[in-house]
């Protein structure tokens, strides 16, 4: 079947390696989406997916978080946020997206308290069984990323790479039992690095992709955020494009050896970068994805304005918090550089 008409939605559910070679041949280009905030509100409107499938992406990356109270040792069904990646996956059948799902267990990150229970983390591994029953079979559906940016705090557990092995197989299991059909993403520990990836042991399982973020360097991408107080240029402070390449070999040598796919599951900076660093930057980040074959997807679509690709980068400095909708412009930079290269890359796939 043609790749032209594996990224269309309306047909039937695709097969396990029908969905695969989407991410052999790094078909799948678009935009991660915002999780659903606590109070359970619509993050999006039909405009914001109809203009999602304007700007020619094939692909969205979407979040189930799952919440539990402070002592807890189960997690919330998350029903609410099922339902929110259902419409986002209903959206995507009628648009012509596809859909990574993801899962982030709160909290998360370096508060991960999950890694010293046992009954938290057999409880992720059923709920993500919950979730795949519910998604199975539904046609915009493409992979189920196993967890978003693991990370095993250094004063709970040793061992992280075992810790994470263990977990990651035990979910990949549920999920083929629950799904057999979908590709499973896996992400390296720590937090998803592609330098993550010198310690990572391949789960040895058929349908696997290996994905990572890409933010490097965090003194550029996060500056101005907490903990990134400096100003920086790109190139400059030691950073180009070569530079970049580099902070990639890691992921580069992993997919080599053990012969699997990648996808970039994020990838972005902050849009007051200075001089109009951000366009050059991911102009440099995406040409390099593009050299190895890897699809990606931007973080992310119409969220926290700092990221989001149609607010310009000469809106105020000072405004750095929540959304701006009404400073979004279809001639941002960003906005215009990744439409181009999302055409340049539909345009390889259908030669």
């Amino acid at each position: 079947m043609a790749l032209a008409t594996l990224v269309a939605c309306g047909a039937p559910s695709a097969t396990l390696d029908q969905r695969m070679q989407l991410f052999r041949d790094g078909a799948l280009h678009g935009f991660a989406l915002a999780e659903l905030p606590d109070s359970g509100g619509e993050v999006y409107t039909e405009t914001d997916f109809k203009d999602l499938a304007a700007t020619g992406a094939n692909v969205a990356r979407v979040a189930i978080q799952l919440r539990k109270c402070s002592g807890c040792d189960r997690y919330d069904v998350p029903e609410a946020d099922i339902r929110y990646v259902e419409r986002v996956l209903a959206r995507g059948e009628q648009y012509g997206f596809r859909v990574v799902v993801t899962l982030l267990a709160t909290p998360w990150g370096n508060q991960s308290d999950y890694w010293d229970s046992d009954s938290l983390k057999a409880d992720i591994v059923n709920k993500w069984g919950l979730v795949a029953t519910r998604l199975r079979g539904l046609a915009a559906l493409v992979a189920y990323d196993l967890v978003n940016e693991p990370v095993v705090p250094g004063a709970l557990v040793r061992s992280p790479q075992a810790q994470w092995q263990a977990l990651a197989a035990a979910i990949a299991q549920e999920l083929r039992a629950a799904d057999p059909d979908t590709p499973l993403i896996v992400e390296p520990v720590p937090w998803g690095l592609p330098d993550s990836f010198s310690a990572t042991m391949a789960l040895g399982m058929p349908g696997l992709v290996y994905s990572f973020h890409f933010y490097a360097p965090h003194e550029f991408t996060h500056q101005g955020l907490p903990g990134y107080p400096g100003a920086m240029a790109y190139p400059g402070g030691g950073w180009d494009k070569a530079r970049l390449a580099q902070a990639m070999d890691e992921a580069r040598r992993f997919a080599a050896s053990h012969k699997v796919p990648i996808f970039v599951g994020e990838f972005s900076c902050v849009r007051w970068a200075p001089d109009g660093s951000c366009p050059r930057y991911l102009s440099d980040a995406i040409a390099l994805f593009e050299a190895e074959g890897w699809g990606w997807a931007y973080h992310c679509w119409r969220c926290y304005q700092g990221w989001d690709a149609e607010v310009p980068s000469e809106v105020p400095r000072e405004q750095r918090n929540g959304y701006l909708p009404a400073q979004r412009r279809a001639d941002s930079a960003t906005l215009l550089l990744l439409k181009k290269a999302i055409e340049r890359n539909r345009m390889n796939t259908r030669n």
